[in-house]
């Protein structure tokens, strides 16, 4: 029997529960069919350690009201690995090179004044048009990279910083980001950051009951909407659906044709002893193509440690280890290239998420955007 919905929102990560949080507090009516609550932002099997998006930014406007904040994540906990294999704490080689790091932090602060205001536009047009309304940023999104640090003569910042600081969150090279992506990725040189506990139960208050676990199979057109199949052989009729899936599931659901290149990578949290000098830092950034990416030394003595590889050499940074956990996140998201996806692919079907932007705050943003539309449409 085939059931009817003002609107069918696909998928329980952030995008898709900040899209029925927004339609929840506008008084519609809607389902959300997901296999979980909260997608690829996980926790540890003990709920103590974030191992999807590790850190949220002081400036995230909207996700923050659905976090608890943890210990900020300052610079001087930090040891970030240089091409010549040393570790020093971040500011030391950039004083060598002063008038470039000089020249990114006054870049930097730049894009953040016309990116804060690509945020707030973002609520109420597609992330397309935004972008096209700032000839300054549409530039950045189709530049790649190194392109961007050629031009601005940042090759030593990109050594001693960038590439230590993308690969230890992006799971990449600059070589594969825009410098849009680049730009975004590196935010937390000039904005604190902080390691932080997801409260879902806070964003889904109030339209549990809404909620659906199940995964959908098939979606088409008709006359009056759209028509919905699950796996679990539920039929839906909706005015309006949300695809808020991982880009690779939305990508073959929706049909999309070309997205953005993925990322992989390993997380490992590990009960042992960290060497010298890893030992007398709280986290810990490889240089590029480095196979171990980064270390988090949690506030209980465990170490979360990501790699490029599914069995890494633990004994380079530790003297004795345990493995609690290993999670492989393929993909973990998609970086690479300049694709620029609309969100509103025919009226009442929306593609929100990370296809675009991959930053946590511009995700909840792309269902705000979705929520905002439907419910203005009526």
């Amino acid at each position: 029997m085939t059931s009817r919905t003002e609107t069918v929102i696909v998928g329980g990560g952030v995008a898709g529960l900040a899209c029925a949080r927004r339609l929840h507090d506008s008084g519609r009516t809607f389902r959300l069919i997901t296999e979980e609550i909260g997608g690829r932002v996980r926790s540890s099997a003990g709920g103590n350690v974030s191992l999807g998006a590790y850190y949220v930014r002081d400036d995230y406007d909207h996700v923050g009201r659905y976090v608890d904040r943890g210990r900020r994540m300052k610079r001087r906990h930090t040891l970030c690995g240089a091409p010549d294999g040393s570790f020093t704490r971040p500011a030391v080689p950039l004083l060598a090179h002063l008038p470039q790091a000089l020249r990114f932090l006054r870049l930097l602060r730049e894009f953040r004044q016309h990116y804060n205001d690509f945020k707030r536009e973002c609520e109420l047009v597609s992330q397309a048009e935004a972008l096209s309304a700032d000839p300054f940023l549409e530039a950045l999104y189709h530049e790649p990279a190194p392109s961007y640090i050629r031009r601005h003569r940042l090759e030593d910042v990109r050594h001693y910083l960038l590439g230590p600081a993308i690969q230890s969150t992006g799971f990449t090279s600059v070589d594969a980001l825009s410098a849009f992506t680049l730009l975004v990725g590196v935010l937390p040189v000039i904005v604190p950051i902080y390691e932080h506990t997801f409260r879902f139960d806070r964003l889904t208050r109030g339209f549990e009951d809404a909620v659906t676990i199940d995964s959908v199979t098939a979606l088409s057109a008709t006359s009056t909407g759209h028509a919905i199949v699950t796996r679990g052989g539920g039929m839906l009729d909706a005015d309006n659906v949300v695809v808020a899936t991982p880009v690779e599931v939305s990508a073959r659901l929706l049909d999309l044709g070309p997205v953005k290149s993925p990322m992989a990578g390993h997380m490992f949290l590990l009960h042992g002893t960290l060497r010298k000098p890893w030992a007398n830092a709280r986290y810990a950034m490889f240089p590029e193509r480095h196979p171990l990416l980064a270390i988090a030394r949690q506030a209980d003595g465990s170490v979360l440690l990501c790699s490029s590889e599914a069995d890494p050499d633990f004994g380079l940074v530790l003297h004795t280890w345990e493995i609690v956990e290993h999670h492989h996140w393929d993909p973990a998201f998609h970086l690479g290239g300049d694709v620029l996806l609309p969100c509103e692919l025919r009226p009442g079907l929306y593609l929100i998420g990370d296809h675009n932007v991959c930053d946590l705050e511009d995700v909840y943003i792309t269902g705000v955007y979705a929520a905002n539309r439907i419910t203005a449409s009526r």
